[in-house]
């Protein structure tokens, strides 16, 4: 058994390792890397939902504020998208918000007779990976991206003994290591 283990050639069997986990890894690291991108940049876009608005200047008008009912007929003059009303609400005493069952509101401003309608709708991609990348979904995924992270642990270890020699990461190669250390260092203590 000890001869055995001794004629293994463990750089051979590291590449090999290391090569096939790689492959096993390449989806996630996609899922994970692109969702990372959009969620770092959630304050300049929205990467879950795609919001549209549309602002129409309706005429000087005498809108009727003590009946909702009636106010919404007279928004609804403006407005031809045929939608369902879920739920209004009064933000402020010259602001008037309706809530549209197809994802979108429409909000009604008294003060310039504005109307704003806004149309959200999801970006279903995007969605979908970012619920995975913020562990938004089953407790698997959870115990699934342990398992993922393990093997991010393992690709990091084993590059370091896939090549013998100069190329090997323990002579001028080890700055890179090093600089893969110090940048989030960097950034902690910055």
């Amino acid at each position: 058994m000890i001869n055995k283990l001794r004629n293994i050639n463990w750089y051979r069997f590291n590449r090999s390792l290391h090569r096939d986990v790689g492959y096993f890894c390449i989806g996630m690291v996609l899922v994970f890397a692109v969702s990372g991108i959009a969620v770092n940049h959630k304050d300049d876009w929205n990467p879950n939902y795609q919001v549209t608005h549309k602002r129409i200047q309706a005429p000087i008008t005498k809108w009727h504020e003590t009946s909702d009912e009636i106010l919404l007929s007279q928004i609804f003059n403006y407005i031809d998208e045929g939608v369902e009303v879920k739920a209004t609400y009064w933000a402020s005493p010259t602001q008037f918000k309706v809530f549209l069952k197809n994802d979108g509101n429409i909000t009604l401003n008294l003060d310039n007779h504005q109307l704003i309608f806004e149309h959200i709708e999801a970006r279903p991609v995007f969605q979908a990976i970012n619920r995975l990348h913020l562990n938004e979904t089953h407790q698997a995924w959870i115990v699934f991206s342990d398992l993922f992270a393990g093997l991010l642990i393992f690709l990091a270890i084993s590059a370091l003994f896939m090549v013998k020699g100069k190329y090997s990461p323990w002579g001028r190669r080890a700055i890179l290591v090093a600089f893969g250390f110090i940048i989030p260092l960097g950034f902690i203590y910055w």
